[in-house]
């Protein structure tokens, strides 16, 4: 009688597990983010992120907005590949400093937005994590823009980076194949079983 001398070899073994499509590059999710703000916030006059003209001419109020920071995250991979990073961002709301009533529409309208973020936690049309508001504080005079007074709201959020290993076949296999050495490796692929439903 026949015997296997190798062992089971697992090949493209996968768990079943949810894995989100591959996310968009960095400039849709800035524009999502620039446009749910202009849709809940339409008195803001200037929505912008990264702006790089100077602030002269500028209508106010304004949401000046910027990704600041992009870190690694400490949590596990999911096997695609991507970087899971943590992203940080600010909206500086910007008004004039010699508006009327200042410094309490300043902070009004800024807790207004740390407040919205908070619960609206993802911007919609991309896939990220959820928002994790960190403050909502008033910006140094000394930092402030020329003739402008502001205060800053700073958020995070996680969100995969780089190709997705998963999309090569068409997305996660449903269920782990197996074959034997030396039928192995994709030249072989046709030939492999199924795993059983419950095998250990």
């Amino acid at each position: 009688m026949a015997t296997l001398a190798t062992p089971l070899f697992p090949f493209n073994a996968r768990a079943d597990m949810a894995t989100d499509p591959s996310p968009p590059p960095l400039d849709a999710l800035l524009a999502a983010i620039e446009a749910a703000i202009r849709a809940r916030f339409p008195h803001f006059a200037t929505v912008e992120f990264h702006r790089e003209a100077g602030t002269e001419g500028m209508a106010t109020p304004a949401c000046l907005l910027a990704m600041t920071r992009c870190d690694r995250s400490k949590d596990n991979a999911d096997g695609s590949g991507q970087m899971q990073a943590l992203l940080r961002f600010e909206a500086r709301v910007a008004l004039a400093a010699d508006a009327p009533g200042v410094a309490l529409q300043l902070r009004n309208t800024t807790v207004d937005l740390a407040t919205w973020l908070h619960q609206l936690g993802r911007f919609p049309g991309v896939a990220s994590g959820a928002i994790d508001v960190i403050a909502a504080l008033p910006e140094d005079t000394a930092m402030a823009l020329p003739g402008l007074r502001s205060w800053i709201v700073e958020w995070s959020l996680p969100m995969a980076l780089g190709s997705n290993a998963w999309e090569e076949t068409g997305g996660v296999v449903p269920r782990a194949s197996f074959s034997f050495a030396p039928e192995i490796g994709r030249a072989h692929e046709p030939r492999y079983q199924p795993l059983p439903e419950h095998a250990p």
